[in-house]
């Protein structure tokens, strides 16, 4: 399936005031990749890229996000600034770092949206991921 953006406004409450984000998602897709066991083996779930807009801006910075079988919350595997600035980057899946993850109210619409392209049976906040047939 081809991917199709899809920008969500996400509320989000800092220091008492709700700001609105907006969530471009540019990637969502199941994958599977082949690793050694001295790389930790291999991996299957869910691979995400979205990018992460501030109040009032048309340009964020963009996250590349796993989500591996069992998981119960997505994972930033690499991060680059609106200027395409690397932050931090690692493979798919890779567990061998600090583990982060996105606010909740910002990886919701990514759970949503895998139940709804048919991608996930269950997945959700605390729920480990299982994919659908």
């Amino acid at each position: 399936m081809k991917d199709e953006i899809t920008p969500v406004a996400v509320d989000i409450e800092i220091g008492g005031q709700t700001e609105r984000y907006t969530l471009i998602i540019t990637k969502l897709e199941r994958r599977f990749e082949s690793c050694s066991e001295l790389l930790g083996g291999d991996r299957t779930g869910l691979a995400a890229q979205v990018t992460v807009c501030q109040p009032g801006r048309d340009s964020g910075d963009t996250f590349f996000l796993s989500r591996l079988v069992g998981e119960e919350d997505w994972v930033i595997d690499a991060k680059f600034g609106a200027n395409g600035f690397p932050h931090f980057s690692h493979g798919f899946g890779s567990r061998v770092t600090k583990l982060r993850s996105l606010l909740p109210a910002l990886t919701d619409p990514l759970d949503a949206a895998a139940r709804e392209r048919g991608l996930a049976r269950v997945i959700g906040r605390d729920l480990p991921l299982t994919l659908s047939s």
